[in-house]
C-alpha cells in the first residue's frame, strides 16, 4: 500500500527538487545543515515537522506547497 500523506509527498518532492536544483543529497545535507541519515529518512519515510519543510522552501527559495503538492 502507498503512502500517499502530506509528510510521504513531501519526502517524495524533496528529492525531485533537490535533483532539479542541481544538488546531489549529500550537497544539499552538508549546505542544508543536516546529516546524510536524517536526510534520508526524509527521502524514504516523510517529512514530519511542518518547520523543517518550511526550512527547506526558504533554502531553495520555493512555496511550502511546492513541497508538499
Amino acid at each position: 500500500m502507498q503512502d500517499d500523506s502530506l509528510s510521504a509527498r513531501a519526502g517524495k518532492n524533496l528529492k525531485r527538487i533537490i535533483k532539479e536544483q542541481g544538488y546531489t543529497q549529500e550537497a544539499f545535507a552538508d549546505e542544508f545543515g543536516t546529516d546524510r541519515a536524517n536526510l534520508r529518512k526524509w527521502l524514504s519515510h516523510g517529512i514530519n515537522k511542518l518547520s523543517t519543510i518550511e526550512q527547506i522552501a526558504e533554502f531553495f527559495d520555493i512555496c511550502v506547497w511546492d513541497i508538499l503538492k
